[in-house]
C-alpha cells in the first residue's frame, strides 16, 4: 500500500507540473471550474496507472501472517515454478541493461551504470545471474560479488561504500574457488513480470540464488557472507538465514545494517540444503520452499 500512495503521489505531482508548464508556455487561459475537474481528472488517471502497477503485488498470498494451507499452497507452486524457471543466458545484454535499469529505477538511482558493470562482468560473469521464465521472460536477478581482502575488509570495517567498489575490487573469474569474502549486493524480483504471483516469484529468486551461492562458492574454510540490509523484507531474510548483525548503520559509511555468516555458520546453512549438480532445483530437507528462511510469520538485501 505505501508503494501504491507513493507511486499516486508521484503521477499526480508529475503531471500537474507538466500542466502548469504547458499552461504558463503557451499562456492558456482557464476557468477555476475547468482547473478543478482537471486536477480530479488527474488524480484518478494516476492513482489508476499506479494501482493498475502494484495490484498484482498486493496479493491474498502477501498477508503478514499465513495459515499453513496458504505456506503448502505456495511451496507446491514454487516446486512446479522451478521446474520451468532457469537461469539467463550470460551473455543476453538486453536482460543486463533490463536489470540495471530496474535497480537504478526501484533502488538506487546512483549505482553503477550498465556500461560500467559490463566491465565488472566481462571480468568475472558470476557477479550478475538473471532468473527467467520459459518465455525468457525476466522474473529477478542477484548480484555476488567474490571480493579482494582490500575491497571486503573496507565494506565491513564501514570504510567503504559500495560506490566505491570497481572492477578492481571484483576476484576474476578464474579464482572464484579461492574467494573467502563473497558479498551479497542485491537479491531483487522484477516488479513488471507477471508469470507468477508476487510471492511466488520472490520465492523462486531467493531459492535460485541460496542455489548459485552454494553450487559456486561452496562453504569452505575461512570463506564467509555479507550482506547489507537495505529493506525491511532483506534484513528479515538475512536473521532468518543465520546472518549476524556485527555492524549498526550509524557506524558504516553504507548507513545500513551490515549483516555477516562467518565460515561455520556458513557450513551449518549449507548442510541444510541439497544442490545436486545437474539438477537446477534447491531443496531444504526435501522440501522446496524453505518455509524457515521465507515464511517466519507466513529481498534485495543490498543495492545493486
Amino acid at each position: 500500500m505505501t508503494e501504491f500512495i507513493k507511486k499516486s503521489c508521484a503521477y499526480f505531482a508529475g503531471t500537474v507540473t507538466f500542466l502548469i508548464a504547458i499552461k504558463t508556455c503557451f499562456g492558456i487561459a482557464t476557468t477555476l471550474e475547468v482547473m478543478a475537474f482537471i486536477t480530479s481528472l488527474c488524480a484518478i488517471v494516476c492513482t489508476t496507472i499506479a494501482w493498475l502497477e502494484v495490484r498484482d503485488r498486493i496479493a491474498p498470498f502477501g498477508k503478514r501472517n499465513c495459515t499453513g494451507n496458504e505456506v503448502g499452497s505456495v511451496s507446491l507452486t514454487v516446486r512446479r515454478a522451478l521446474e520451468a524457471v532457469k537461469y539467463a543466458s550470460r551473455d543476453d545484454e538486453s536482460i543486463a541493461l533490463q536489470a540495471n535499469k530496474i535497480v537504478r529505477r526501484g533502488l538506487d538511482k546512483r549505482c553503477i551504470q550498465y556500461k560500467d558493470y559490463k566491465r565488472w562482468r566481462q571480468k568475472n560473469p558470476a557477479v550478475f545471474t538473471a532468473i527467467t521464465d520459459d518465455c525468457n521472460q525476466l522474473l529477478g536477478f542477484f548480484d555476488i560479488f567474490p571480493l579482494t581482502e582490500e575491497a571486503a575488509t573496507g565494506l565491513l570495517n564501514g570504510r567503504l561504500h559500495e560506490r566505491d567498489l570497481t572492477s578492481d575490487s571484483i576476484v576474476p573469474f578464474e579464482y572464484n574457488a579461492d574467494a573467502k569474502k563473497i558479498y551479497i549486493a542485491s537479491i531483487m524480483e522484477n516488479p513488471q513480470q507477471r508469470t507468477y504471483n508476487h510471492i511466488v516469484a520472490r520465492d523462486i529468486i531467493i531459492l535460485k540464488c541460496i542455489e548459485f551461492i552454494i553450487s559456486t562458492f561452496p562453504a569452505k574454510d575461512g570463506r564467509m557472507l555479507f550482506a547489507y540490509a537495505h529493506t525491511n523484507m532483506g534484513e528479515r531474510l538475512l536473521k532468518n538465514a543465520g546472518f549476524t548483525n556485527t555492524v549498526l548503520a550509524q557506524d558504516n559509511k553504507q548507513h545500513r545494517a551490515l549483516y555477516e555468516l562467518s565460515p561455520d555458520e556458513y557450513k551449518e546453512s549449507a548442510k541444510a540444503f541439497d544442490v545436486t549438480p545437474g539438477i537446477r532445483v534447491c531443496s531444504l530437507r526435501g522440501k522446496v520452499a524453505p518455509n524457515k528462511w521465507l515464511y517466519p510469520t507466513a529481498e534485495r538485501t543490498g543495492s545493486g
